[in-house]
């Protein structure tokens, strides 16, 4: 595992006793995708419904952020449509010390990756996987003090969710850390396209 800090943000750091609340990010243009990746179905289940299943014995309550609500969890519309993941970040207000921030294109998403990330923490603003070498901030843990910095970098023009872990202080697992806990590492996998989205989703 590695720590990388970064002190371009000044945020308050939080208590190691934390509480956890779950956020899913389903307002996607899905353009390569060719549907709406939230109703996607896993073993006859719509993906953010099954991500939503998953997260909500970790956490407190279970927020949906996006374009159609998915009762009988919370609901904050997108504003701007297709305008990227950190836009409709901003409009959300953390009421537990940390948040994890998911997707909704990970049909083998599981659960137990919230209390691991969350035993790792610490001080740092966040828990990123990298697998092959690729960060994966959507399907990650993050601070409420991480939520300080978004309306700076809206204002600048930064929208990408990499410019957000720029300025965070942020611990990194792979995904041999992952499994040696018993995760499958395709449980943070996204898809993208029809045919990743085949590859992954459980027979």
């Amino acid at each position: 595992m590695t720590i990388i800090t970064s002190t371009r943000c000044l945020v308050r750091q939080t208590s190691n006793r934390m509480n956890v609340e779950g956020v899913i990010l389903t307002g996607g243009a899905s353009r390569r995708m060719g549907s709406n990746k939230a109703e996607l179905m896993v073993k006859g289940e719509p993906a953010a419904l099954r991500t939503a299943r998953e997260l909500a014995p970790h956490c407190e309550r279970v927020t949906i952020l996006g374009r159609t609500p998915l009762p009988p969890y919370p609901f904050l519309e997108d504003v701007e449509e297709f305008a990227g993941p950190l836009s409709a970040l901003t409009r959300f207000v953390p009421t537990a010390d940390c948040v994890f921030l998911a997707s909704c294109d990970m049909p083998r998403f599981d659960g137990q990756l919230v209390p691991f990330f969350h035993s790792l923490i610490g001080d740092s603003h966040s828990v990123v996987p990298v697998i092959s070498e690729s960060k994966q901030p959507l399907c990650a843990l993050y601070s409420a003090a991480a939520w300080d910095c978004l309306p700076q970098l809206l204002s600048r023009g930064r929208r990408s969710m990499m410019s957000w872990l720029e300025t965070l202080t942020c611990r990194f697992v792979t995904g041999e850390d992952i499994q040696a806990i018993g995760i499958d590492p395709l449980s943070l996998q996204g898809a993208n396209t029809p045919d990743e989205w085949e590859q992954l989703v459980p027979e």
